[in-house]
């Protein structure tokens, strides 16, 4: 009875050990657009990187423009996948062409 009681916790602490170790990306994207609205410039804007992969993927989504706090917010939410234009356009829940 005692060494159930005893790996029902350490099961439990374990549990509570692999969640904490999640990313919680809402908590970067608040922090990060905070963080940008006390800026006075455009550095938010990521143009280049925009106009790039809106030409790349011209012909399957329908892109829509990403600041910088919408990219660390989709890299952190796809932390195990190659963040290429599409990805991006994937994750930020961009229409598709038909």
């Amino acid at each position: 009875m005692q060494l159930l009681s005893v790996l029902s916790v350490l099961t439990i602490l374990w549990c509570v050990a692999i969640h904490a170790q999640q990313p919680d990306c809402r908590v970067l994207r608040e922090s990060c657009e905070s963080c940008v609205r006390r800026l006075n410039n455009p550095s938010n804007n990521v143009e280049f990187m925009n106009n790039g992969c809106r030409e790349r993927l011209r012909r399957t989504y329908h892109w829509r423009n990403q600041t910088r706090c919408d990219l660390q917010v989709i890299a952190c939410s796809a932390h195990r996948r190659k963040l290429d234009c599409a990805v991006i356009a994937e994750l930020a829940g961009m229409r598709r062409r038909t």
